[in-house]
């Protein structure tokens, strides 16, 4: 009877393998329910509207000619954020409101905001908690109630202090 390839044979193959497949694309629907939210945006119809006021900013601060110098680190639990702003002379920028926020990749809930304040040199301040891995480094900065620099930058945090 070895070595015969009976209809139990590929009966039992045939299950085993319809069940791995199952088992598979079961763990896959759990992890993709339960780990990604799916949105990138609450409201992607808001965000359209306002496109154009982006582009709009956008050109409006390349024609300043403004560069931020941004420099992180691990501090505790977060990470400390300095910023010095320059003119396209070269000359420091002063008198802004300056946020730094770390956006996480996939979940607005692990996003973290601070007011950055002056050093008489720059800016500076801790977002904490955060924790290591991909991060989006948004720095915003206004006179008033006019915004007139953002940059947003790809960061990886690879170990905070208290690890």
């Amino acid at each position: 009877m070895s070595g015969q390839l009976t209809g139990r044979h590929v009966l039992a193959w045939l299950g085993g393998f319809f069940l791995v497949m199952f088992a598979a694309n079961g763990a896959l629907i759990y992890f993709a329910l339960h780990t990604l939210h799916g949105e990138a945006l609450e409201n992607s119809y808001d965000a359209s509207q306002a496109f154009n006021r982006l582009i709009a900013e956008a050109r409006a601060q390349d024609d300043r000619g403004w560069k931020a110098d941004v420099l992180t680190r691990a501090e505790g639990a977060g990470e400390r954020v300095m910023v010095e702003f320059h003119d396209r002379d070269g000359a420091p920028i002063a008198d802004l409101a300056v946020t730094a926020r770390f956006q996480h990749p996939f979940d607005a809930a692990l996003d973290r905001t601070t007011t950055l304040v002056s050093d008489g040199g720059g800016y500076e301040g801790v977002a904490t908690p955060i924790g290591r891995g991909r991060w989006t480094l948004v720095i915003e900065a206004s006179r008033g109630a006019e915004r007139v620099f953002r940059s947003q930058n790809k960061m990886t945090v690879t170990e905070t202090v208290a690890d």
